[in-house]
C-alpha cells in the first residue's frame, strides 16, 4: 500500500475531506436555493402581516402565499439548474476519457461533482423531463446535443463524455452512463447515440458504445461496454437467458433457433 493510499485510508482524513465536500454540497446549494429565499423574504410579510393584524381575511392570504412559495420552487429549479449544472462543468474540466486509480486527484473531483449532480437528480431533474430545462442542464454540463432531443430521462452519467444528435428519444428511466468502476479504478469512456435513434425505457448503456443513426434500442435492453451498433439496427432485451449465451449470440455463434 502506497503512502498517499495510506493517508486517505486514515479514518481522520476521511472525517476531514467529507466534512470538506458536505460544506462544497452545502454552499451549492445555498447559492441555488438564494432568490427563492430572496423572494419569500421579500412577500410573505406583506401578506402575512394583514392576516395577523386582522386587517385581510385568511383564505385569502392563504391563496397568495401559496403562489409565492410555488413561485419560489419554480426559481429554484430554474436558477438552481444552472447553477448545479454549472459546477459540474467547472468541476470535470479537463477530466478525460481513460482509466484512473481510485485514489486520485480525478477521482476525487469526480465523486464532487457526482454529488452535485445527484442533488439535482433528487431535487431539479425529475420536475422538468422532456422539456427545453432539461436539455438546457445537459448542455451547460457539457453535453453535445443536436436539435430536437427529446430526454425522459434525467440519468446520463458524466454528460459531458456524452454526444447526442438532432431528433433522438431517449426513454424513461434510462441510464445512459460514461463510467464504470472496477479493480479499484474508475474508468471514463465516451458514447455516442446517432441522428433519430430511439432508446427504450429502462434501458442501460454502458461506457463507450456508439450507437448508429436510425437505431431502435428496445425497452429494458442492457448495451455492453464498447459496444458498436451499426445504423438502422434494431436492438430488443433477451430477458431470461444466461450471460455465457449473450455473449455468444453478441459475437454471432449462436442462431436465433438455438
Amino acid at each position: 500500500m502506497s503512502s498517499l493510499d495510506r493517508i486517505v485510508q486514515s479514518k481522520v482524513v476521511e472525517i476531514v475531506l467529507t466534512a470538506l465536500v458536505y460544506c462544497i454540497y452545502t454552499a451549492v446549494i445555498a447559492i441555488s436555493i438564494a432568490p427563492s429565499v430572496w423572494l419569500l423574504f421579500t412577500v410573505l410579510p406583506g401578506l402575512i402581516g394583514p392576516v395577523v393584524s386582522g386587517r385581510a381575511a385568511a383564505p385569502v392570504a392563504a391563496v397568495q402565499v401559496s403562489i409565492v412559495l410555488a413561485g419560489a420552487l419554480y426559481l429554484y429549479v430554474f436558477f438552481g439548474s444552472i447553477v448545479q449544472a454549472g459546477m459540474v462543468r467547472l468541476l470535470s474540466l479537463g477530466i478525460k476519457p481513460g482509466r484512473y486509480p481510485a485514489v486520485s486527484l480525478t477521482t476525487i473531483r469526480w465523486l464532487i461533482y457526482s454529488g452535485i449532480y445527484t442533488i439535482s437528480i433528487r431535487t431539479i431533474l425529475p420536475l422538468i423531463l422532456v422539456t427545453f430545462a432539461i436539455n438546457m442542464y445537459f448542455r451547460i454540463v457539457g453535453c453535445r446535443m443536436g436539435r430536437n432531443v427529446k430526454l425522459n430521462t434525467f440519468i446520463l452519467n458524466d454528460a459531458y463524455l456524452l454526444t447526442i444528435e438532432d431528433d433522438v428519444i431517449i426513454g424513461g428511466g434510462t441510464d445512459v452512463s460514461c463510467h464504470l468502476f472496477e479493480n479499484n479504478h474508475l474508468i471514463l469512456k465516451p458514447i455516442h447515440i446517432g441522428k433519430g435513434s430511439l432508446i427504450g425505457t429502462n434501458s442501460y448503456i454502458s461506457p463507450g458504445v456508439r450507437i448508429g443513426a436510425r437505431c431502435t434500442v428496445g425497452l429494458s435492453s442492457y448495451i455492453r461496454s464498447d459496444h458498436v451498433i451499426p445504423d438502422g439496427s434494431v436492438i430488443t432485451s433477451l430477458a431470461g437467458i444466461d450471460v455465457r449465451t449473450a455473449r455468444e449470440i453478441e459475437r454471432g455463434r449462436l442462431g436465433p433457433n438455438r
